[in-house]
């Protein structure tokens, strides 16, 4: 059957390796653990949210797939209704990086389980990464999907030995590479150099206008878009 799958969802599946149980936090209406269930990805899932609300959308998106025997939907705050399941996968998305790691911090003893993390937040992606490379996870993959004018960066994570290496670059910091993304920056990406030609510009009119202050913030993206733009262009 066919569900409607926004380019972000689609983004966030392509990122998805095949797991066991996929817990997919903050559901909403469960299209993600749905879909990961048809297409292979996962053998079961979970939709979790605190809201009673959208697990109801949930639930029929569920019946429509005919997955009730493999797709469970839990009530409860982040992963609190993990804490009994066996869930080696975990998509966090659409919510805030504060809240993403307000989530993950809370409940050390079901991230320590997981072998693959799918962030996507809808702010504050520094913070996630930040956060991960303290966990001692390794950042694995990243994305930038534009969606309607609005951009929605990706993060895969797993587990790691040791201190992530993408971090260390001559170029950059730790900090300016937790707010740019290693591997965005690395695999040039497009739709990367577009957000962050936006920031530039949006920074550079602050300047303009006398906001010294952020003069900071518009070097980095001007580097930045400088590190993005493809080789021979």
């Amino acid at each position: 059957m066919h569900l409607p799958m926004s380019a972000r969802l689609d983004a966030i599946l392509s990122l998805l390796l095949p797991c066991r149980e996929l817990a997919d936090v903050c559901s909403d209406h469960g299209l993600v653990p749905v879909v990961a269930v048809l297409r292979g990805i996962a053998q079961r899932a979970v939709c979790a949210d605190l809201r009673a609300a959208p697990l109801e959308v949930a639930r029929q998106n569920i019946a429509r797939a005919a997955l009730a025997d493999r797709v469970i939907v839990l009530q409860g705050d982040g992963l609190a209704p993990l804490v009994t399941r066996n869930a080696d996968a975990v998509v966090i998305a659409g919510v805030s990086g504060a809240l993403i790691v307000r989530l993950l911090a809370a409940h050390p003893e079901v991230t320590r389980g997981l072998t693959q993390l799918i962030l996507q937040p809808n702010q504050d992606v520094d913070v996630v990464r930040a956060w991960a490379l303290d966990a001692g996870l390794h950042l694995c993959a990243e994305r930038m999907v534009e969606e309607r004018g609005t951009f929605f960066p990706i993060c895969s994570f797993r587990q790691g030995e040791g201190r992530d290496p993408l971090y260390e670059h001559p170029d950059w910091s730790v900090r300016e590479l937790c707010v740019l993304g290693p591997l965005l920056i690395a695999q040039r990406d497009a739709a990367a150099l577009r957000a962050y030609t936006q920031q530039r510009d949006r920074l550079g009119k602050l300047v303009a206008k006398g906001f010294t202050a952020r003069e900071p913030e518009h070097a980095l993206w001007s580097r930045a878009c400088e590190a993005l733009v493809p080789v021979g262009s």
